[in-house]
């Protein structure tokens, strides 16, 4: 059991550890193989506090789980269903998409940081095919009552993919047409697709405006969740900031946003080494670097802190939608920047940091953020004292063995109070 703070004293860190499974492929594959008639094996499946959500919501839309065994439905039951999301905003929304193809009521509910999620585009496109939905001014809680009466909508992925990618995951079963407005964060769509394929399914598409599904419905499957490079980044940029990590099990075939973070730390001058199923990085001297986080917003908290150990002033552009996460990310990395002796502020669409040789230390909070937790716990491991983290339990949405495995690795982490 987590204490309230844990304290991350100065580390030279050097190791290897196994990514853990991704949380979006996990999420993904449980809804796909829900809606597919049969039993399913997913392996390597992701147990984390999200990822129970989406379990219990897919138990409530009548599938079976049994990991890795899911046994999914023909029909969704018509039953009225009360789905609690927990923090988990892909649980919510996807989970939505499910709801509007069955007949009667399904209600989702949440803690105050879900009920900060906007659903207001996904709640729109539902409309528009004749779903009933009552929300909190498109803020959960919320109330779904399908069925879906039409075969075309329009959705607007402005503030976030996982709007289409709910349409998507159920448009082989409403047959739907999917037209696509200012899509941001598109390689989450692309992972959807590959699920979605790996299920039995084929899209026909016009880059990432039209979507529209050709073939019989999904089929049961065997589906293997990858490592996750969003987990992964934290440790990559460790090993940039304070020794050598490498991190196995990961896998360049399956499309993820945060891959994205091997670019950065080349960009920044880390080494960095690479295979077919591992990442390895090495510390040297980091420069100042610019990076626009559209399309890989959660990489915004740890990279920030890398930002923290450069040589110079660094830009993270596109950073606008970090304000709708699980905390105001925006707000919580600035302020924990400067909590730990480091400039940051905000300018128009950008997060600008002054990097320098050393981060001063002391204490910070995780905003109740798994995200905000785990990349200031890694800005401890070159802090010229140590950094506090208030409520670090919080990483166990995402990445429960996280500070075993920072330890694993020679981080230096003590219990603080």
């Amino acid at each position: 059991m987590f204490k309230r703070i844990i304290r991350i004293r100065p580390s030279e860190v050097n190791g290897s550890i196994e990514a853990p499974p991704s949380k979006s492929y996990t999420h993904r594959a449980l809804f796909t193989a829900l809606l597919s008639p049969g039993v399913s094996r997913i392996d390597n499946a992701l147990i984390c506090g999200d990822t129970l959500a989406s379990i219990d919501a897919v138990r409530v839309f009548g599938g079976r789980v049994s990991l890795p065994s899911v046994k999914g439905v023909e029909q969704i039951p018509r039953k009225i269903g009360v789905v609690n999301c927990r923090r988990s905003a892909s649980t919510l929304r996807f989970s939505m998409g499910v709801a509007a193809l069955k007949r009667g009521a399904t209600v989702f509910i949440g803690p105050f940081s879900l009920l900060r999620r906007p659903i207001k585009p996904l709640e729109k496109a539902l409309k528009e095919l004749g779903v009933k939905v009552y929300s909190r001014n498109g803020y959960p809680p919320v109330c779904v009552i399908g069925p879906i009466k039409g075969e075309k909508v329009r959705v607007d992925g402005s503030l976030s993919s996982q709007y289409v990618s709910s349409l998507l995951l159920i448009s082989p079963l409403a047959d739907l047409e999917i037209e696509v407005e200012n899509l941001v964060s598109k390689p989450y769509v692309d992972a959807t697709l590959y699920v979605m394929e790996a299920f039995g399914v084929r899209i026909l598409r016009e880059d990432y405006n039209w979507f529209k599904p050709v073939g019989n419905g999904y089929r049961p499957t065997c589906f293997k969740i990858p490592g996750d490079y969003s987990s992964a980044s934290f440790m990559l940029v460790a090993g940039a900031i304070a020794g050598r990590v490498r991190v196995c099990g990961l896998d360049f075939k399956a499309p993820q946003a945060d891959q994205k973070i091997v670019d950065v730390l080349k960009i920044c001058g880390a080494r960095v080494y690479t295979s077919s199923s591992w990442v390895e990085v090495a510390a040297d001297s980091l420069n100042s670097f610019e990076y626009n986080v559209s399309d890989c917003p959660d990489l915004a908290p740890i990279l920030a802190v890398l930002a923290a150990y450069t040589s110079g002033t660094c830009r993270l552009g596109g950073v606008s939608r970090l304000k709708y996460k699980e905390s105001d990310r925006l707000r919580a990395i600035v302020s924990n920047l400067r909590a730990l002796g480091i400039e940051a502020r905000v300018e128009r669409e950008s997060l600008v940091v002054k990097g320098k040789e050393g981060v001063k230390g002391g204490r910070v909070h995780s905003f109740r953020d798994h995200r905000i937790a785990m990349a200031f716990a890694i800005a401890g491991l070159g802090a010229k004292r140590f950094v506090e983290i208030v409520e670090p339990h919080i990483v166990s949405d995402s990445y429960p063995s996280f500070f075993r495995d920072l330890v694993s690795i020679g981080g230096v982490v003590e219990i603080a109070g």
